[in-house]
């Protein structure tokens, strides 16, 4: 299934996506969904960090080198 979705872009933002599409050969859409996908993932990964980021620090965890020595 699919949505169609309509954007209001300034003229702007409507001529740095039409450079994004010249640039990558990409569609306009699926620039849009990209953007989408990534937004989403950093959106997930703060939740996350904000989660359990107390819980890292209460383990001694504030570095990637603190948790890679725990868990390797």
């Amino acid at each position: 299934m699919s949505a169609v979705l309509t954007v209001r872009l300034n003229d702007e933002e409507s001529a740095e996506l039409d450079r994004l599409v010249q640039w990558t050969g990409r569609t306009r859409s699926e620039l849009v969904r990209d953007a989408l996908r990534a937004q989403a993932l950093r959106e997930t990964l703060r939740q996350l960090h904000d989660e359990l980021g107390p819980q890292a620090r209460a383990a001694g965890w504030l570095t990637e080198d603190d948790l890679l020595r725990d868990v390797s």
